[in-house]
């Protein structure tokens, strides 16, 4: 079977510590102004650098994967915030018999509607509710209006910029994440493609016996197991 380039990433940094050790025996053996090179040119400190990066690289990828879970949350509590905002103005509206303010209650989105959805509505709030401020309905007992747990035109206002960044951030933090996990792959397939090339760099070196030939390490994963003798595979 032909061994794959992803086989070479289980216990990648433990197969590339292998690899380095060995690499620098065999630099020990080659003239120090020829050493080993590998694909294009990479010497041994080079393959050194590469493994130190991929902790450094894996960490960035948790970083930005916690850091969207968290900008994620606080756009999903805004968006409950305006829920609530918007199902209150509702309510205001309805309550303006008579005044041409009254038909333009809309619909509310549910919670598990778009950014688009829900900035449409804010939207709509605050052009109505300025309208209102300019012109208020007759309906003395009820104005001006405040949101139950304290908030004004202004309030509703800073709450929709809020939950406009929120939105906005959500789209930088997976652009962060997509170019982190990037890094992340060019590294390991760098690291891979360096593994697969490190024995064919020895023996064209080396040759084809010696110690040092047969010390290679074994990168590549067991295929198949054993059968004691006298006992047959029983097929699945």
């Amino acid at each position: 079977m032909k061994m794959e380039q992803p086989q070479l990433l289980v216990r990648l940094e433990d197969k590339m510590r292998r690899v380095a050790r060995h690499w620098a025996v065999v630099d020990d053996k080659l003239p120090p102004e020829y050493p080993l090179l590998l694909l294009s040119g990479v010497v041994r400190e080079g393959f050194d650098e590469l493994l130190a990066s991929l902790p450094g690289l894996r960490d960035r990828v948790g970083a930005t994967e916690v850091n969207l879970k968290i900008v994620r949350g606080n756009y999903e509590r805004l968006k409950r915030e305006l829920h609530g905002w918007v199902g209150w103005f509702n309510g205001c509206l309805r309550q303006w018999h008579g005044s041409g303010l009254a038909c333009m209650v809309r619909r509310l989105p549910g919670l598990g509607r778009s950014f688009r959805h829900w900035w449409k509505a804010a939207l709509h709030v605050s052009t109505v509710w300025e309208l209102a401020e300019k012109n208020p309905p007759d309906a003395s007992w009820c104005w001006p209006i405040e949101y139950p747990r304290g908030g004004t035109l202004p309030d509703f206002a800073k709450l929709g910029r809020a939950f406009d960044t929120a939105y906005r951030s959500i789209n930088k933090a997976e652009v962060d994440l997509k170019v982190a996990r990037g890094n992340l792959q060019v590294a390991q397939q760098q690291a891979t493609a360096l593994l697969m090339a490190y024995g064919h760099g020895v023996r064209a070196r080396l040759g084809q016996s010696g110690e040092l030939v047969r010390s290679i390490p074994k990168l590549w994963p067991k295929h198949g197991s054993k059968v004691k003798p006298g006992r047959k595979r029983v097929s699945p």
